[in-house]
């Protein structure tokens, strides 16, 4: 039986690399809404430190957990400039492209970090837009503790924070960290 209450929600995020938090997300989107729209930010600065994996690859690694949802339609992955400053503005943006990508205004959004991103939407706009706010406290990881892990090569610690379906990217994701970091030195 589905527990949705809603038809569209959206997900915006860096995921750089997607990790059970994130997933805590999605999965909180799936279970209120029919479709979940997720929104990952992009930046010129792909192939750094703060932003070591591109947009393909980290839709590839989304895509491998959520394969079965992507097929049958109830997820859609696109790509959304990443904001300079969280403001109306971006907001406006966030909103129209995803109007542009699902043909409507989401109603719903389901965010983690950011306690303040809900200011980013226009009141116009909010009066229409169901807020999920999930406490990250509760999942204690973050991409920059997974990056971490990944470059001292402690596997166990970052198996703990993400999907089983992407373990045998741990090389991969290694090697892409690895490069950078060796381009800084």
């Amino acid at each position: 039986m589905q527990d949705e209450t809603f038809n569209y929600a959206i997900v915006v995020g860096r995921f750089q690399h997607i990790h059970i938090g994130h997933e805590r997300l999605i999965n909180i989107a799936l279970k209120l809404c029919s479709k979940v729209l997720i929104l990952i930010s992009t930046s010129k600065n792909e192939g750094t430190i703060k932003n070591p994996y591109t947009y393909e690859y980290r839709k590839s690694l989304i895509e491998i957990i959520y394969k079965e949802e992507i097929r049958n339609g109830r997820i859609i992955i696109e790509k959304i400039n990443e904001p300079k400053t969280l403001d109306v503005n971006w907001g406006k943006y966030v909103l129209n492209s995803a109007k542009k990508i699902i043909g409507q205004y989401p109603d719903c959004i389901v965010y983690g970090k950011d306690k303040n991103i809900f200011k980013c939407f226009p009141r116009e706009v909010v009066k229409k837009l169901n807020e999920v706010y999930v406490n990250r406290n509760q999942v204690d990881i973050s991409a920059t503790k997974l990056r971490e892990f990944l470059l001292n090569d402690n596997k166990a610690e970052w198996m703990k924070y993400v999907d089983s379906s992407i373990y045998n990217k741990y090389d991969e994701l290694r090697e892409i960290l690895n490069k950078i970091y060796c381009k800084k030195n």
